[in-house]
């Protein structure tokens, strides 16, 4: 059997289909950061959605964002 020429492996549909996945969640993602006035505010709703088992100040530290972070 042959294999048209340009036709798309499914390893390569694979990759497409979890590239495409990503970019679903970072656009989800700045969506909800342009919802909210600050990173504060958006660390506030992701830890209240976590039902108690994140701090919004360890998120903020997690991405190192925190009131001690300092531009390299």
């Amino acid at each position: 059997m042959q294999r048209l020429l340009n036709q798309p492996t499914a390893p390569a549909d694979n990759h497409l289909r979890a590239r495409t996945a990503e970019e679903e969640r970072e656009l989800a993602l700045l969506a909800q950061f342009i919802r909210h006035d600050s990173v504060a505010s958006l660390a506030k709703a992701i830890a209240a959605r976590s039902g108690g088992s994140m701090r919004a100040g360890d998120l903020i530290a997690a991405a190192g964002l925190g009131p001690n972070h300092r531009e390299s």
